[in-house]
C-alpha cells in the first residue's frame, strides 16, 4: 500500500509542477505581451486536464484494492481535492493566456501596472506555499497562506479602484480596463483555490475543519 501511495503523490507532485509553471507562463506572456507563450499554455492545458484523470483514477484503484481507513481514507481523497484544485488553477492560467492573445488580435494594450505585476507574484507565492505545505503535511505552513490570500484581496481593491480613475479620464482604454478587472479577479480566484489546498492540508494534518478564507 505505502509504494502504491507514494506512486499517487508523485502524480500530484507531477501535475502540481505543470500547473505552477502554467500559471508562471501565463503571467511572463501577461508581461511581455507574448502571444507565442499564450498559445503554448492554451495548446498544453489538456496535459494538465490528463494528470487529473490519471490521479482520480489511481485513486479509485487504490480505495478498491485497499480499502484504506481513518487516516490512509483522508490522504488519499485528500489528493483527490487537491488534483481538481489543481485542475482549475490551471484553467485560471488559460484564460489569462487567452486575454492575452485576445489583446494582441483586437489591437489593444493590457494594464499592465506595477500593482496587477506584483499581484501576479503574490498569486504565485501563495500557490507554491500551498502546494509544498500539503506535501509536506504541514499544518503550520498552510495557516500562513491565510496572510497571503488577504494581501491580494487587498491589492486586488486597490488594482480595480485604481483602473476605474483611468477609465473616468480615458475612455478609450475602456477594453484594456475591463480585461484588466478580469485578469484581477482570475488571480484572485487562484488564491482561492490555493486557500482550499491549504485548508485541505489542515484537515489532513488535524482531521479539524479550519477556515482560512473568512
Amino acid at each position: 500500500m505505502a509504494h502504491d501511495y507514494e506512486y499517487l503523490r508523485r502524480t500530484l507532485d507531477a501535475m502540481a509542477r505543470r500547473v505552477q509553471h502554467a500559471l508562471h507562463d501565463s503571467l511572463q506572456a501577461l508581461r511581455r505581451s507574448d502571444t507565442i507563450g499564450a498559445g503554448q499554455i492554451i495548446h498544453d492545458d489538456p496535459d494538465i486536464n490528463a494528470l487529473q484523470q490519471d490521479i482520480e483514477d489511481l485513486v479509485a484503484r487504490f480505495i478498491t484494492q485497499w480499502q484504506p481507513v481513518l487516516r490512509d481514507l483522508r490522504r488519499v481523497l485528500a489528493i483527490l481535492t487537491v488534483a481538481g484544485e489543481l485542475e482549475r488553477i490551471g484553467d485560471y492560467a488559460k484564460q489569462v493566456a487567452s486575454y492575452v492573445r485576445r489583446a494582441k488580435e483586437d489591437r489593444h494594450p493590457l494594464m499592465m501596472t506595477t500593482d496587477l505585476l506584483e499581484m501576479g507574484n503574490m498569486t504565485e507565492d501563495i500557490l507554491s506555499t500551498s502546494i509544498a505545505a500539503f506535501l509536506a503535511e504541514d499544518p503550520a505552513a498552510a495557516r500562513t497562506v491565510a496572510t497571503f490570500d488577504d494581501r491580494i484581496d487587498a491589492r486586488r481593491h486597490e488594482i480595480i479602484a485604481a483602473i476605474r480613475e483611468t477609465v473616468l479620464h480615458d475612455r478609450s482604454s475602456l477594453d484594456a480596463v475591463i480585461a484588466s478587472i478580469a485578469i484581477t479577479h482570475i488571480l484572485e480566484r487562484v488564491a482561492d483555490r490555493a486557500t482550499n489546498i491549504a485548508e485541505r492540508t489542515i484537515y489532513l494534518a488535524t482531521a479539524a475543519h479550519e477556515s482560512l478564507n473568512e
